[in-house]
Formats: C-alpha cells, structure tokens, sequence
C-alpha cells in the first residue's frame, strides 16, 4: 500500500541517494567531469530549458579543457536523466543553444551550457502561409511537422487562415489558445488539448512532502460569463457567442463565478470588428472562460525531486485549508540537483495575460529600419509634378512633423489604376490630404484620400437623406447625381449641360448658346437660334410612320443626279405665285 506522505521514488529508494546522468549526442560525459548544478524547466506553451554549471578551466594550464572538447558545443543533443541510486528517468531531452564560460572573482571558473528542447526551432525566422479549408487543429500539425504530438481536434473549418510574418511557435501558439487549449512541449515532441484535471500523479501534503508553498486566490480576472460579438455582413448584423462556465475543474471552495461577484463586472466583453462566425465566436469566448479559471488560484510548491510530475499530470494537495486543497492542474516543473540533493518546483495556474500580448509577436514597425510611424497623418499638397524618380507620386507635407519643410514623396491610392489606364484624379497644391505609411515606414507615403473641412468646404451641404452626390472641379465643372429626383446632371459654369431625368423621362441637351435637344416620352425635338446643318458622307435617311412636315421661308432640295418624288395616294405640287417645271424633256403622264 502506498504511502502518500512520502515521495514515491524515495520510498522505492534504499539509500535516498540522487543520481543524474548527462549525455551528449547519446553518450554518458566523461564521469571526472564535476557538474555543479543541473535545472531544467518546463512549462505550459513555453519552450522546455536547461541549464548545467560544470567546473572547467585551469588557470595553470592557461585552458578551458571542457569547453574546448566537443560534448558540448552548440547543436549538440543532451540527455539528461534524473533518480535515486542509479535508477535515473528522463527529465530533458534538447539540443545546446549556448555554450559560456566564466571566471570568478575568487577564482572559481566554470562552463555555462544551455539548452533548449528541440522545438525551439519552431521560435527561429518569421514566416509567411496561406492555409485554405482547414481546421486549427489541422494548420497546427502542419506547421508542428516532426515535433507534432497530440493534438487535440478542433471543430472550426476555416475558409482561409493567413500566417503573416510570425514564427511557426508564435503562430501555434495563438491559434491553440483562442481554442481553449495548452501547449505541451517536451522532450522533442509538442501535444496540444484543453487542460483536463485527472487522476492525481502524486500527493502533497503540508507536514509532510512540501518543502516550499506559496499560493494566491485572485477575483479580478473571474467573469461570471464571456460575451464576444463581431460583424456578420452578410445579414447585416452581429454575430454574438456567450460562455458562463467551463468544463475545467477548478480547486479550491470558491469557485469562479463566486469569486466574480467580488468584481461585480456582468459580462467579461470580447469584441472583433470583422468577420468572425459564431463558432469561432463561440470558441474564442470559451477560451476566454477557461483562461479566467486557470488563473483563480496560482502558486508553487516545492518538494524532494521526482521525473513523475510534469506539466499536464494532476496533483492533489492536502493540508493546505478549504481555500487551496484540491487537485491542482500542474501548468509547469522546475528540477534543480545541485549540492548532492534535487529538488522539483511544481507550478500550477497560468497568468491571465493572453499570448497575444507578447509584443515580439508582430514584427516591429519599419520592419526596425528606423522608428516606424502609426497611424493616419494629416498633409498638405506641395507639389504635383517633378517626381524626382518618375513614379506618378506628388510631395506633400506633413505639418505634425515639419510645417516649414518641402515634406516627402508619396504615391496616390486611386479608383482604378494599370498601365495607361485608370482614373486620373489628383488633388490641388495645398489640399488637405489623409497619408498612411506602407510597413510603418515614413519613406513609404500614400495618399489615400482628400479632406473637407470649414476652411475648405464642400460643394453641397451634408444631409441626412443624402440624396445629392457628384463630383465638383476646381472651376465648377460638375456632374451630380440625385437619388430623390432620379436625375444626372452634367454642367458647366457657363450653362452647357446634360441632364437625364427618369421623373420626366427625358433627356436634355442644351448648350451656353442656347442650342437644345430633348429627348422624351413625345418624341426628340431640336431648337436652334440659329442655323442647323446635317451632313454625312454617306447616305442620310429619313422615315416617318406618320407625316414629314418641311418648311420654311425658302425650301431648295437639289439632287446632283437624279431627283424623284412620289405619292402612292396622290402628289400635289401647288402655289399661289408662277409654277415652273423646266427640263431638257418634259413628260406630262
């Protein structure tokens, strides 16, 4: 029957005596070598460590022999096993990052090796994906590859996810913790699932097995429940997702949700401006739940080494009163075998800080060529012409940064444009302009807008009903459209216009010398002052389903060839003055 108020491993043991193996590339180091310290250490979505202080270099001998031997030169893969009388179990597996030496000031001098799980790699060079008709759980083993463990499957399909610019970790890590779930890494291999408390690996009790204990119960970060909206377009509307509770077991006699009143805050709130659907709205706001129960009670404790605990198992704790006994969901492990003794910190909780908050996360502004600039910024148009590069851009001014300076060069975000095509709309010389920054970079301007304001007004006053729209020149040239009237007017200053008017059904032409043409539900009809000339070069026909009317002070109508006219009724050909009909030859009938 086994005790629980001694350690398992040292009740197996005779002798309660530590022993640990180092291994390099699979071999044992050389046992002469004196290891002053080993600590390892992990933890919930973090990289597993470790860390051996060795005593090397010989002032005498005027060498670091250790150091310079090749066992542990970065790269190298370390084993490190930890037990008692010889019975040694795994506690890290990883490859050397560093290799350091030091000197003390008493004379002391040792070799400083630290090393990384192998995953580490995952944290190495920011990268770019598209990922299509995929589940997070799917894009995770992905990009996991060779280190990919259990992990967990996630209910999303997402049409498309983008990696842009993060490391495969950071990217991993967001996507698992917007789903509710811990990433476990060690010894080479990652698994990724929802913290499950189960049965206890090892008991601790105060009195007995702890050395060191410290735990804190914190209601700031306790919701009664999670409320997360965004933006569903497609119906014109919010998609909303709640979560009151979490399917983790807490520890300890006040729950969550008890602990919320303390707070007084009704719905913790989660807000996406985009596209987000309600599953994952759903997912995100449970998440958000289980993070806030994570972090109700967090602490440590301390007591004689064992490779038994590690993050993901459960331990229970005893004697520790009603507020902080319980099985406690172990979150991380720290070993120390230092002095001839080991000992294993065991951390249970997380911070309430989402991984997002991480600022080495996005790729600094400028991409760290120079400090970045945020945000929108105001300008003023310098110049329209004389690019120095030839690059279609116009100078502009930004007054916040230099109100006496020419300003910088920046291109114009238009409607359209390609090559020897598009719409060719640029602003006046000292125009109020809107200019973003491409990457954050202030040698990378674009215009993106122009600005009205009471010192430059706009054409039309602003209305509610916002019937009126259009486009207004420097010189008044317009066309306006109104939605109310249904009409489309196009002018200029001196009174030439076009307007299409669905009202009237008409369309209307005039011009500043009062020549008009209207087209409308009786017919076209042309007006003149003056003269009206119709020319082609070709053949000009004219038909009519009722009467054709011509007159006026003089008709002449002179055909260079032949001339007909013909009644199929009856002709009349009739003056009140002299007939003539002249001919070479006329035939009457």
């Amino acid at each position: 029957m086994s005790n629980e108020r001694v350690i398992p491993n040292e009740a197996q043991s005779k002798s309660d005596f530590i022993t640990f193996d180092i291994l390099s590339e699979g071999a044992a180091i050389d046992p002469t070598y004196q290891v002053i310290s080993v600590s390892v250490s992990k933890e919930a979505n973090r990289i597993p460590f470790a860390k051996l202080v060795i005593v090397d270099g010989d002032p005498s001998e005027e060498t670091f022999e250790i150091s310079s031997a090749d066992v542990f030169i970065p790269g190298k893969k370390i084993t490190i096993k930890a037990g008692r009388d010889g019975n040694n179990e795994v506690v890290f597996k990883g490859v050397v990052v560093k290799h350091a030496i030091k000197v003390g000031g008493s004379g002391g001098s040792s070799l400083v090796v630290d090393c990384k799980d192998e995953c580490v790699k995952m944290t190495l060079g920011r990268k770019n994906k598209y990922f299509e008709e995929k589940k997070d759980s799917e894009i995770i083993q992905e990009l996991l590859g060779g280190f990919a463990g259990d992990v967990k499957a996630t209910k999303v399909k997402h049409k498309e996810v983008v990696q842009h610019y993060s490391t495969d970790w950071d990217f991993v890590m967001m996507r698992a913790e917007v789903n509710g779930m811990l990433v476990l890494a060690s010894d080479g291999k990652v698994d990724i699932a929802p913290p499950e408390t189960a049965s206890p690996a090892l008991t601790l009790i105060y009195g007995a097995t702890v050395i060191d204990f410290e735990a804190e119960m914190e209601s700031r970060y306790q919701w009664k429940a999670v409320e997360g909206k965004s933006w569903d377009y497609a119906d014109q509307a919010l998609f909303q997702a709640e979560s009151s509770s979490s399917s983790f077991k807490e520890f300890g006699n006040l729950d969550g949700s008890t602990l919320s009143d303390a707070i007084g805050l009704d719905k913790f709130e989660l807000r996406h401006s985009g596209h987000l659907p309600t599953e994952e709205l759903q997912a995100w706001a449970d998440a958000a739940m289980l993070k806030s129960r994570l972090a109700k009670i967090r602490g440590k404790v301390k007591f004689k080494g064992t490779a038994n605990v590690k993050p993901g198992v459960t331990v229970e704790l005893k004697g520790f009163g009603d507020r902080f006994n319980g099985k406690a969901y172990i979150t991380g492990i720290r070993h120390e075998l230092v002095n001839g003794g080991w000992l294993t910190t065991a951390q249970f909780g997380l911070e309430p800080d989402w991984f997002a908050r991480n600022k080495d996360i996005t790729e600094a502004p400028a991409a760290g060529l120079l400090p970045g600039i945020n945000g929108l910024h105001i300008g003023k148009v310098v110049k329209l012409e004389e690019d120095p590069d030839g690059e279609h851009r116009i100078q502009v001014k930004l007054p916040i940064i230099d109100n006496d300076a020419k300003g910088i060069w920046a291109r114009a975000a238009l409607l359209d444009a390609g090559a020897n095509r598009g719409t060719f709309w640029r602003p006046e010389v000292d125009d109020e302009v809107i200019v973003g920054f491409i990457n954050n970079d202030p040698r990378d301007a674009v215009v993106l807008g122009m600005l009205h304001s009471s010192a430059k007004p706009a054409p039309l006053e602003a209305k509610d009903t916002n019937h009126e729209k259009g486009i207004f020149t420097r010189e008044n040239m317009r066309i306006l459209f109104n939605d109310e009237t249904k009409t489309i007017t196009i002018d200029t200053p001196a009174g030439n216009h076009i307007i299409i008017d669905e009202d009237t059904t008409s369309i209307e032409i005039k011009d500043q010398n009062d020549n008009k043409i209207v087209l409308n539900d009786k017919g076209i009809e042309i007006n003149s002052p003056k003269d009206i000339k119709i020319e082609a070069g070709g053949k000009i026909d004219i038909k009519a389903a009722q009467d054709l009317k011509a007159e006026g002070l003089n008709v002449g109508i002179k055909a260079s060839a032949k001339f007909e006219a013909e009644g199929s009724a009856g002709a009349t050909l009739k003056t009140s003055a002299i007939a003539e009909v002249k001919g070479s030859l006329v035939k009457i009938n």
